[in-house]
């Protein structure tokens, strides 16, 4: 379900310009926004939690459980955007792996957080964990994004997992733990300040703030717009 604004949901508050939330709890408006782009439909953020620098979350405005019970219209906005999004952070960082689970009326964990967001993580190739989540859990490959609202459809929760070779999946996880992916790409890469919920003032955040703070400028959002 999507809804124009859900009372105490951080991301909610935060694009608001409600000082209720996280990322102004620890960085007192010191910078005074982390918002990278922004469009009436979506937002790019560096995570709290950096699990490496150059973390980026790509979120609705709108509140929503489930990038995949977005309108088919935003859904391939979305794509687009999120393509781009992946092409820019791998000129600048490498290799890069994408995820969201989504969680809908039933499912649980997962996420931590109930506002829709895809995460795109730099991950060498070597550490990426593609092999043991196809191993662990019922999955079907899919062409991209775009497919998310059909292939998910009766899903309580899934976990959409997009690997280092930009070959994307979809993972049926009822009841995935409270941030599983965040915690599994953190041991492989030997991180242990991953967990949003505990993070301060990082360096991480700071640093892709500053490494990315114009690198997204030319990006447009229009739903004839074919990202470069």
């Amino acid at each position: 379900m999507t809804t124009p604004r859900t009372p105490n949901c951080d991301f909610c508050n935060e694009f608001s310009g409600d000082a209720q939330n996280a990322f102004d709890r620890i960085y007192h408006r010191d910078p005074g926004s982390r918002v990278l782009l922004r469009s009436d439909d979506f937002a790019l953020v560096p995570s709290l939690g950096q699990i490496a620098e150059g973390h980026l979350l790509l979120l609705p405005i709108r509140h929503s459980t489930a990038i995949g019970d977005l309108t088919d219209g935003l859904l391939e906005e979305f794509t687009r955007l999120s393509g781009a999004v992946l092409r820019i952070l791998r000129r600048e960082y490498g290799p890069c792996i994408a995820f969201e689970h989504g969680v809908r009326s039933g499912g649980a964990g997962g996420c931590g957080i109930s506002h829709a967001h895809l995460h795109a993580v730099p991950l060498p190739s070597s550490l990426d964990p593609i092999g043991s989540l196809k191993a662990k859990f019922l999955h079907q490959r899919m062409r991209d994004l775009s497919d998310l609202g059909k292939q998910s459809k009766g899903m309580a929760a899934y976990l959409f997992y997009a690997d280092s070779r930009s070959r994307a999946y979809l993972f049926d996880t009822p009841t995935l733990e409270s941030q599983y992916m965040r915690k599994a790409l953190a041991a492989n890469l030997g991180v242990h300040d991953w967990d949003w919920r505990t993070a301060g003032r990082e360096g991480r955040l700071l640093a892709t703030l500053n490494r990315l703070s114009r690198r997204f400028d030319k990006l447009r959002f229009s739903a004839t717009t074919h990202y470069r």
